[in-house]
């Protein structure tokens, strides 16, 4: 059953019509009716929690990591949390910024730090292999430097976010690949100030 299926069955055992649903959570009726067909699958965090309020679910069940709501709690008092699953990592862009949001992941809540913001990136390429392998989910504490030796996800002249292991130098960054086929790359002088921090790396997830 897909996400859209089970909002549709829920509204519909709450004898909710779309335009109804849609006014408690915020949005037209017309979102609705893209959300049960599936053409919209990105639902923004805050209408995934509201639509599992209204329809008196979690956001794990309506995104399918659940088989069966089960035991109904609130997402406050619900032992995980939804970290945003983002498509790409540039310069300017934040990790809640929705219109870069393409899924979502859960995530332990003694896994994250509260007041923190926290954000998952798929791993391309083969850099960082074997401990990053391409198609992991790396989930990212936003912060805009890391100590030495951490393994972060950085920008270069403001491009696409890569996982690299960073290490300072008195006048120079080294971003380290794991992969020997790749070498480092060094950046000194006002070079290093092409690199912008995006966040430190706490979780791999590998799926099979």
């Amino acid at each position: 059953m897909t996400t859209g299926e089970r909002i549709k069955k829920l509204r519909k055992e709450h004898n909710l019509t779309q335009e109804e649903l849609g006014s408690y959570i915020g949005v037209q009726k017309a979102a609705i009716q893209k959300y049960e067909k599936g053409t919209v699958t990105n639902i923004k965090r805050d209408s995934l929690i509201k639509l599992a309020q209204i329809l008196e679910t979690t956001p794990e069940y309506l995104l399918g990591w659940e088989d069966a709501p089960g035991n109904i709690e609130t997402v406050d008092e619900s032992d995980f949390v939804s970290i945003p699953v983002i498509g790409k990592v540039a310069a300017g862009i934040t990790c809640f910024a929705d219109n870069n949001i393409v899924d979502y992941e859960p995530v332990h809540r003694s896994n994250i730090s509260s007041g923190e913001q926290y954000a998952f990136l798929r791993v391309i390429g083969d850099s960082m292999y074997p401990l990053f392998m391409e198609g992991d989910l790396v989930l990212v504490r936003c912060q805009s430097s890391v100590d030495s030796g951490s393994y972060a996800v950085v920008t270069i002249d403001g491009e696409d976010g890569v996982v690299k292991k960073i290490v300072y130098g008195s006048n120079f960054i080294e971003l380290q690949s794991i992969n020997p086929m790749y070498p480092p790359r060094r950046f000194e002088g006002e070079e290093v100030l092409r690199i912008r921090v995006f966040g430190l790396v706490k979780e791999i997830k590998r799926k099979f």
